[in-house]
């Protein structure tokens, strides 16, 4: 899948997410054909070698593409598994046990929580949005994540829109792949047109909390409290944002 531009993009929302929830380190790996089996540190893991998921971009402690973990069989833990279930993942206890990294790695670096999140376009899983965080992903997190899932998946099958442009394709064209995620080196023309900042995402989050109760920000039912956030922080980012509470009915 050539895509020029594509790693630049999707590292630079990576590191608008890794700001946003804390993450050292965040990952995207795109479905494609299997490539490196031969020398793969996951050939065990992998069933049939005919697909899995390559390591396109990285942001936070380290951008480099390569490593144990440059690709990812489908299925095989928690990233393979998305890529399969559409579903995504998050883990906050017991990381070093579910094999996501080396444990000296997840203790030197305070990891305290994973998330791993499908990277879907209608009904076909492009790739897996993962990442690393140094706090409890409370609920808001996730949906801010979610959002940047959406957001790579639009990046993703714009630059495959305008790659699509620029070959001339046989007239037979390719077979679609029965593969459940889809193949993502076929033409997909669909304008990225859902595209939205994680600024937009978060203020989207935050503004369904608030409607949820009713404005009330602080207290044991207030935003902050379901958003995982001290309700100073959550009123710094609700000025920051724009984000003004819902009025709240008479009586309450």
């Amino acid at each position: 899948m050539a895509m020029d531009g594509i790693t630049a993009e999707l590292s630079a929302l990576l590191e608008l997410a890794n700001g946003a929830v804390d993450a050292p380190l965040s990952r995207v790996w795109l479905n494609g054909p299997g490539d490196l089996c031969s020398e793969c540190p996951m050939l065990p893991e992998c069933p049939d070698q005919a697909r899995c998921l390559h390591l396109t971009a990285s942001a936070g402690l380290t951008r480099r593409l390569d490593g144990p973990f440059r690709r990812f069989p489908l299925g095989a833990r928690k990233v393979g598994e998305v890529a399969l279930t559409r579903t995504p993942a998050v883990l906050r206890q017991d990381l070093a046990a579910a094999g996501l990294a080396e444990p000296a790695w997840l203790a030197t670096h305070r990891i305290r929580s994973f998330a791993a999140l499908p990277i879907v376009a209608g009904e076909r899983c492009l790739g897996v949005l993962a990442l690393f965080s140094q706090r409890e992903l409370a609920p808001g997190d996730v949906a801010l994540l979610e959002g940047a899932a959406r957001c790579a998946a639009a990046l993703v099958s714009g630059a495959r829109e305008r790659a699509a442009r620029e070959i001339v394709r046989p007239a037979a064209g390719v077979a679609a792949s029965a593969d459940p995620t889809g193949d993502p080196g076929a033409h997909e023309p669909r304008a990225a047109r859902d595209l939205r900042t994680l600024a937009a995402i978060e203020r989207d989050a935050i503004e369904r909390v608030l409607a949820h109760t009713a404005g009330r920000v602080s207290g044991a039912r207030g935003a902050a409290k379901i958003l995982g956030m001290k309700p100073t922080t959550l009123e710094s980012r609700m000025k920051k944002l724009g984000v003004r509470k819902p009025s709240r009915p008479r009586g309450r």
